[in-house]
This record gives C-alpha cells, sequence and structure tokens, in this order.
C-alpha cells in the first residue's frame, strides 16, 4: 500500500460523515409541551409542531379529514411550552465552548437554559446558535422554549405599519403574515389550508468545542477546459488560541492525489483560501444529458497531530450560466450547462406537508424518483415555502435535477424597515451559504410575482394607497429585492445568476412573451381555452396550469361517504379558489359529456387537466429554442386537496404525471393541427445528431388503417425538427372524423421510440365503443406485469387495485385497438398470492 493510499485509509476510519458526527449530544427526545396557562404537560416529538403534538397526544383530530381546518384556528392564537431534561457529564462540561444549536425555530421563541433566558429568535429560516457553557451544570438541565402565538406576536408591528399589505392569500381579515419570516403557505394559499403553527421544527444539538470550530467549509469548482478544473477550498473557523494546522483534502471516488496545507491560525476568526487542480475529470450533468457525476471529497483539519474534525462534501464540477441578452426576438432566457443550452423540463415544487416535521427521509426519496420518472431536469422551490433541508438538496445533486431556488416572499409586499431588513439579511446569508455548495443550484430568484402583481394586479386601486403611499411601498420593494438581495448573492455567490423577480413579465400583451420569463394564466384565471397555450409563448414558461381532483381512492382517505359530491362543505373546504370547481367543471363539459357520477368527475378531471397541460408543454418544446423551459404549476401537494398538482398529497400520481414522463422524454414526436393541415415535429434535447422514421397512420376506433405515412428523418441534436405536413382532407376524405385518430411514431437507428395520438374533434364527439379488454398478470422478476388488449380504441384507460398504494409504470393511457400494451406495477406484499381484482375505468364509462 503507498502512503498516500495508508492516509486515506486512516482518515476514513475518523470520520467520513459531516461535521455533526463528532463531538455533539443529540437533544431530540425526552420532550413534553403544554398550552400556555394549562398545568398538564404532554409528550412532544422533536423535530415537530404543535398541531401534530395535540393530534398524536388525542387532544384534536386528524386536521386534514374532512372539516376540521376550520375547527382548529383557535391554536394560532395561543401561546405554546415545550421542554427537556438532559444529562452533562464532567467530561462534557470540561470543554472550553459548548454551543446549543437549534437547527429551525417556528417561529417566536424564548429559549430558556435552567431558567435562565440566553436566545430569543424571530425567524423560522434560520439556524440559532448559542454559546452556553456558563449556563451549564455537571448533572441534569433543563431546556425550555416558551413559543409566542405568531398572531399576536406581530399584531402591535402591524398596527404601528398602519399600511394594509396586499397579502390576499393570507386567510384573515387582518394581514399578519407578512410581518413574520415564517412560512407564507402556513396563513393559507389557494391551495393550502391556514395552520399557523409553532414548534422546534428541526433538529437540536449540543457541539462540544475544543479549540478550533469550523463555521463553514465550501469547496467550489471551476471548469478551467473539458480536461482541467480548480477546486477552490474556503474555511472560515474561530480559533480559541493561536495553533497550527493541518488541512488535508482527499477524494474517496476519484484517482486524485491527497491535497495538504498547513496554516497557523490566531486567535478568533480566520479564514483560509487555496485551490488545487484535477485532471480528466468527470462533469456533472443535468438528468437526460449524462451523468450527474459527484466526487466525494473529504477535508481533514488536523490540531498538531489530533484530526480536530473530518468534514464530507459532495462536489459536482459544472459550469453553469444563464442567458438573458438581446436578441433577434426581444431578450432571452435560458440556462447552460457545460456550454450546452438546456431546454428546463420540469415544475414548480411547494413544501410536501402543511407539518413539515412530518416529511421523513423515505418521502424525499420517493419524490425525486417520481421527479426522474418524468424526465424532469429541473424543479423551481417556489418562494411561498421554506428554503429545503440538506436531503433535498443532496439528492437534486445526486440526480441530476437543476434547482431554481426563490428566496422565502411570495405574492405581496413587505415592510422595509431597518429591523425587518436585517433579519432578512440574516437569513438570506445563512441560505446562500448552506446552498451554494449544491451543484444543482441554478439560480436566486428574489421573490414570486411581486413586481407583476405592482404593475399588473391594481393593489394601488384596491387598497385605495395614496401617492405617498404607493412612493413608500415601492422604495421598500427596491430596497430589499434590488439592492439587499442582490448585493448578498453578491458577495456570498457571485457566479450564479440574480433574477430580482420571476416572472419577467406580464402575460396581457404580446411583448411580453418576448422577453424573461412568463407565468402564463389566461387558461385557468382568464378562462381562455387550452388552445390558446398553442399561441403564448414565451421565452421561459415558469408558471402554467389547472386544476384537477385527486382520485377517488385518495379522497376516500379524508371524507365520509355524506361528503362525495363536489358541492358539498367538505369538499369546498378542500377547494381553496374561490371559483375552482366551477372552473373545472366549465371546462370539462367543453371537451366531455356530463360525468355520471362523482367517481366519474374526479376521474375527468383528472384526464382534462392532464390533455391541457400536454398541449402547452408540447407547444413549449416545439418552438425551441425560442422557448426554453417549461415548469408547470405544480409538482406535489402539502395536504389533500383540489389542486393544480401532477401528485396528490398521498403519492398517488394523477394522469398529469403520467402524461408528463412522455411529453418530456428527451425525443418527442409532437404534431399540430391548423388549417386542416398536420405538421409533424421531433424535438430532440439530446447532443448528438440522430436518424429515424417516422411514421402516421390514420386509424379508425375499431383498428383498421385507413391511412399510412412513412419517411425517413433526419433528427438534429438539441433542435426541435420540422419533418412533414400533410393535408388531412386528402388523407381522410369523406371518412367520419368523429371515427378516427391520428398515431405518430418515431424510430430511431438507436432503437430510441416515442408515440403521440391526435384526435380531430373533442373527446365528447368522438363515436368511442364499449371495449372487450383482455388482460393477464404475471409476476416476473418482483414485479407484477399487467398486458392488455382490446377490439376497439380505449381513451384513457385507468388501472388500480383496491389494496394498492403505489403507481403503475403507466397509466391513464390510450389502449391502441388489436395491439398490446403491457405496463409494470413495483413489487408489494399484497400483489402476491391471490392477486386482487384489476379495476378500470375509462371515458366511455363516464356517461
Amino acid at each position: 500500500m503507498t502512503k498516500q493510499s495508508r492516509i486515506v485509509q486512516e482518515e476514513k476510519k475518523e470520520s467520513v460523515l459531516n461535521e455533526t458526527a463528532k463531538n455533539v449530544k443529540n437533544l431530540n427526545t425526552g420532550w413534553r409541551f403544554r398550552e400556555d396557562g394549562t398545568d398538564t404537560w404532554h409528550e412532544a416529538r422533536v423535530p415537530g409542531c404543535n398541531f401534530t403534538d395535540l393530534q398524536k397526544n388525542g387532544i384534536i383530530d386528524d386536521p386534514f379529514f374532512r372539516d376540521n381546518e376550520k375547527h382548529l384556528q383557535w391554536l394560532e392564537k395561543k401561546n405554546w411550552e415545550y421542554q427537556t431534561d438532559f444529562e452533562i457529564s464532567d467530561e462534557e462540561l470540561s470543554y472550553p465552548q459548548i454551543e446549543l444549536i437549534f437547527e429551525g425555530l417556528d417561529t417566536y421563541a424564548d429559549i430558556y437554559l435552567n431558567d435562565r433566558k440566553i436566545a430569543c429568535t424571530d425567524n423560522m429560516f434560520i439556524e440559532w446558535k448559542t454559546e452556553i457553557r456558563s449556563c451549564l451544570k455537571s448533572g441534569q438541565n433543563n431546556l425550555r422554549v416558551f413559543f409566542h402565538s405568531p398572531i399576536l406576536y406581530v399584531q402591535e408591528k402591524a398596527e404601528k405599519a398602519g399600511i394594509t399589505y396586499p397579502a390576499g392569500n393570507d386567510h384573515s381579515e387582518t394581514k399578519l403574515s407578512v410581518f413574520s419570516r415564517k412560512a407564507p403557505y402556513h396563513f393559507g394559499w389557494d391551495w393550502a389550508p391556514r395552520f399557523v403553527s409553532c414548534g422546534i421544527w428541526r433538529p437540536v444539538y449540543l457541539k462540544f468545542i475544543d479549540n478550533i470550530n469550523v463555521q463553514d467549509l465550501l469547496l467550489k469548482p471551476e471548469v478551467i477546459s473539458d480536461r482541467k478544473a480548480n477546486i477552490h477550498v474556503f474555511v472560515e473557523l474561530i480559533a480559541l488560541s493561536e495553533t497550527r494546522i493541518k488541512l488535508t483534502v482527499y477524494c474517496l471516488n476519484g484517482p486524485f492525489n491527497v491535497v495538504n496545507h498547513i496554516t497557523f491560525l490566531k486567535e478568533g476568526y480566520n479564514e483560509i483560501k487555496f485551490m488545487f487542480s484535477i485532471n480528466d475529470f468527470k462533469k456533472w450533468w443535468p438528468h437526460g444529458l449524462g451523468e450527474a457525476h459527484l466526487y466525494h471529497f473529504v477535508v481533514s483539519i488536523k490540531d498538531h497531530q489530533t484530526t480536530i474534525c473530518s468534514l464530507s462534501r459532495k462536489v459536482g464540477i459544472r459550469k453553469i450560466e444563464v442567458i438573458n441578452k438581446p436578441d433577434d426576438y426581444g431578450r432571452s432566457f435560458y440556462f447552460k450547462v457545460n456550454d450546452v443550452p438546456v431546454f428546463a423540463k420540469g415544475a414548480n415544487y411547494i413544501p410536501q406537508d402543511s407539518f413539515l416535521p412530518e416529511v421523513n427521509d423515505d418521502r424525499y426519496q420517493r419524490l425525486f424518483k417520481d421527479i426522474v420518472a418524468a424526465n424532469m431536469n429541473m424543479i423551481r422551490v417556489w418562494g411561498g415555502g421554506v428554503y429545503e433541508r440538506k436531503l433535498f438538496y443532496d439528492l437534486a445533486d445526486q440526480h441530476g435535477i437543476l434547482v431554481w431556488q426563490d428566496f422565502m416572499f411570495a405574492c405581496t409586499l413587505y415592510p422595509g424597515d431597518e429591523p425587518f431588513l436585517q433579519n432578512v439579511k440574516n437569513e438570506v446569508v445563512a441560505n446562500i451559504r448552506k446552498l451554494r455548495g449544491h451543484a444543482s443550484i441554478a439560480l436566486w430568484c428574489g421573490n414570486n410575482e411581486i413586481k407583476v402583481g405592482w404593475h399588473h394586479w391594481g393593489w394601488q386601486e384596491l387598497y385605495n394607497y395614496t401617492e405617498d403611499t404607493q412612493e413608500l411601498l415601492y422604495q421598500d420593494y427596491r430596497k430589499l429585492f434590488e439592492k439587499l438581495l442582490p448585493e448578498i448573492v453578491a458577495e456570498h455567490d457571485p457566479d450564479r445568476f440574480y433574477l430580482s423577480s420571476s416572472p419577467f413579465s406580464d402575460y396581457k400583451k404580446e411583448e411580453d412573451f418576448t422577453v424573461g420569463d412568463v407565468h402564463y394564466w389566461g387558461v385557468w384565471h382568464d378562462e381562455a381555452p387550452f388552445s390558446d397555450y398553442k399561441k403564448s409563448i414565451p421565452r421561459f414558461m415558469s408558471e402554467f396550469g389547472f386544476q384537477s381532483f385527486p382520485i377517488f381512492e385518495s379522497i376516500k382517505k379524508y371524507t365520509l361517504s355524506d361528503d362525495w359530491d363536489i358541492s358539498s362543505p367538505v369538499m369546498q373546504l378542500h377547494q381553496k379558489h374561490p371559483r375552482g370547481n366551477q372552473l373545472i367543471n366549465d371546462y370539462l363539459l367543453q371537451e366531455f359529456n356530463p360525468p355520471k357520477n362523482f367517481d366519474a368527475f374526479l376521474y375527468l378531471s383528472q384526464v382534462l387537466q392532464a390533455e391541457g397541460l400536454k398541449v402547452a408543454i408540447e407547444a413549449h418544446r416545439r418552438n425551441k429554442p425560442y422557448c426554453m423551459g417549461s415548469l408547470y404549476w405544480q409538482l406535489n401537494d402539502c395536504w389533500p386537496v383540489a389542486s393544480w398538482s401532477g401528485i396528490d398529497y398521498y403519492g398517488k400520481w394523477k394522469a398529469l404525471h403520467y402524461y408528463v414522463t412522455h411529453a418530456f422524454r428527451n425525443i418527442l414526436v409532437t404534431g399540430e393541427i391548423s388549417d386542416n393541415n398536420l405538421s409533424i415535429y421531433v424535438v430532440s434535447d439530446l447532443q448528438n445528431d440522430e436518424t429515424g422514421t417516422i411514421s402516421l397512420q390514420i386509424i379508425t376506433m375499431k383498428g383498421e388503417v385507413v391511412a399510412d405515412f412513412q419517411e425517413e428523418v433526419e433528427i438534429l441534436a438539441n433542435q426541435s425538427n420540422f419533418c412533414v405536413r400533410l393535408d388531412l382532407d386528402s388523407l381522410i376524405g369523406d371518412l367520419d372524423r368523429n371515427n378516427l385518430f391520428i398515431y405518430a411514431r418515431i424510430e430511431t437507428n438507436d432503437d430510441y421510440a416515442d408515440e403521440n395520438i391526435y384526435y380531430l374533434l373533442p373527446t365528447k364527439e368522438l363515436s368511442l365503443q364499449q371495449p372487450d379488454i383482455e388482460y393477464s398478470l404475471n409476476v416476473e422478476s418482483n414485479r407484477l406485469k399487467v398486458r392488455l388488449k382490446s377490439d376497439v380504441l380505449v381513451k384513457n384507460l385507468y388501472l388500480w387495485f383496491d389494496s394498492f398504494t403505489g403507481n403503475f409504470s403507466d397509466n391513464f393511457f390510450d389502449l391502441l385497438p388489436g395491439r398490446e400494451k403491457e405496463i409494470t406495477i413495483p413489487f408489494q406484499p399484497e400483489l402476491t398470492g391471490n392477486v386482487p381484482e384489476l379495476k378500470m375505468i375509462s371515458v366511455i364509462d363516464t356517461y
């Protein structure tokens, strides 16, 4: 074994986990809580919150069930107290410094250690550290956290401000959310309930410090050429006394030399910078364009011969740019990774639960599997939620998912006084420094929709603002989003792009679509038809969407049979958009016959949503490179609700998510019918040219092929390729269009295939027939395979098992007449032995 290999092996034994793996004491256990003013203490879970703790103790019912939300609003105006006891040994007390670290407190808290007040907190989004050695004692210690009501705490601030802020999503008469640095969606949204929680929502622990306290470690890659990269190492630490240290950097999964750096530390704050080069490295690529390769580096810090700590970082080496420049059309907006323009395919992400500590590691893992399965390469972390936990960004790095990261401001104006701005500064600095080492972070965005709201939503007239108030509010906006935030980004993460507000422009005028990103809500809010998606094409679409309901199996989990009507009080409570149910119904009746029952309505709402967004996504991709991004609203839900999501609260894929897995493929065959002509495009996101064969067939509902067309095509890399335009009249003649569909398929020489189906009339005018579906079920390689075949076309066939909680490989698909379709289902114990009855519904079953 070489000397270098021995060093690596020895260092591995120290610690390759993270900086909290050594010299820490976990304080997440033994907590109890009570409502302020009461005598009874109850068990509490940390991380957790008051709502979930009350539910687990049987004091309140499930907040998500039926109409319980409206019965639990009293909690937000109460104060809550949490405490735990823990032991400190003489050995632990011998450390010269001991820090108490709360990774997250929600939100206004007074912290007491042994009845001594040691800190006050006022921001949910930051970590709170306090040096506490002088407050500790050998033996048992008591830690207590008093949470002030988030509502009562800021009420005085709101009264002093004398301004009503335009927080339309704050579901209360007095809009107090703007004064709190707390997750905005907790106060309600048009897809979220109002649960204004408090609690210890992230872990808490003690950190024992000997002489050196590492504050920050950043390994920042710089691509020099295709073969060479520099890794810049930045370390910030505090030394309690002067000393000499050695930093050793090695890589656990790369053939790089061990790097040693020796330096002297002065007492107090120290900043260490050095750089090393690596050759013949592997680049990190977004999903679908290559491997998301991560190098696992370990930085070991030794004081003389004693290892102080070993800090682990996974680094993706890539170059990322946002190209936002004038061009022939207006002003571009797109991402380049490793000098390759990338069409962004993805969705807007919201927090996965109203009660954030309920989201365990398995839910994060499952979410990213769903993202990857849908062929996405980007997620926008929307600005009305939270900065996500480390695991979220680790998974994004691992799977090659670019992250558009909003700061946590959305849909309202905010105060501009110095205390508020200083609070925001602390928050933003902390979160940039925490996240900047992730390869997946592609962009920082100041806020969601505030600038477009100020200029286009009529707040000035709605709230009767005087000219002086308008000037004050807009100056406060500019201080925060056009001065403070960009200055912080420039100081702490200067190589990443900062966008002050999304969208860049509105969608009401033609010129809005020629510059920057757009949130297009003509469909839905303005009740425009789905066909408008084909002509409303921006440079980058960062929001668009349409609502649907969860499927019936999910509805049953939070309702009773008495609630199974969309006009019932419970179903209306679980619909937060004031016109949501009516809009879904109005659009639905344009495409489908009236559904015969509640179950049919739920199912058709999902098909409607999926078909509508398919029109949009394909239009965006056909118009590449003019349009270079399609991020729909929204990926997921925070509770069971009718919403714009493609995955419901329980993890069930809606029809939309199944459709997206096809619409976001790297090679897409897509058609557009205009002026009785069918135009076919093949869109490629690959970096290499391909040759292939386009096949087009016009087929009757019973499977008769009445027209057949094939052509060899060149598929140019990273382009939208126009292939063929056909005159439908000449192909169809006098045949009934209600009895026909168009089947398009692309096959490449590399055995890649994609297919698509188009109809010539609305679904309600098609001559659909009751099918005779044959199917077989077989367990193969720990998967259940379902093979299906029908005598006639089956529109939007949805399959399920009553006892199955997972998602099929495909669903809500059109089953072609006479052609076998195979889908797979992940292995689950309940699917072995006696396989349950396979159930199905299609459009014809809803009449």
